[in-house]
């Protein structure tokens, strides 16, 4: 937003500078210091807002290599659990796996969901985002 607000304030600015060609220094003379002050202070909040997302996406990118441990440890047991029920029911294994209780039952599903459903997805757009961008 601040941007489209740079962009008229400068606008405005060529176009004082424009009348005050014709009608002199006297009268637009402070309307045009005005808008000179405010088109710099919008640039100086744009460049700070890039400057500080910047440095949030590199402190992403260091913790993220950290996360994944966290994602694999909290997606795997669901899906062993499940591969070994969907197997052992499938093909009569008469492996000891037993089912989750009825109130867990959601929660390994939202697990397995966002585990293989969700992340895949996630990294496919982000390389087809990224690929669009470099085109």
């Amino acid at each position: 937003m601040n941007w489209l607000l740079g962009l008229f304030t400068g606008g405005w600015s060529i176009i004082a500078k424009g009348i005050l060609g014709v009608f002199g220094n006297s009268i637009l003379q402070p309307i045009l210091q005005h808008l000179d002050a405010s088109t710099a202070a919008n640039k100086d909040t744009a460049i700070a807002m890039v400057q500080a997302e910047i440095a949030a996406n590199q402190a992403k990118a260091a913790i993220a290599p950290a996360f994944k441990g966290l994602v694999y440890g909290i997606g795997i047991p669901p899906a062993v659990h499940f591969g070994a029920t969907c197997i052992s029911h499938t093909f009569a294994l008469g492996w000891p796996v037993t089912p989750l209780p009825a109130e867990y039952v959601p929660v390994e599903s939202v697990i397995l969901t966002a585990f293989f459903v969700s992340s895949p997805l996630t990294t496919l757009a982000r390389a087809g985002a990224a690929r669009l961008l470099k085109a």
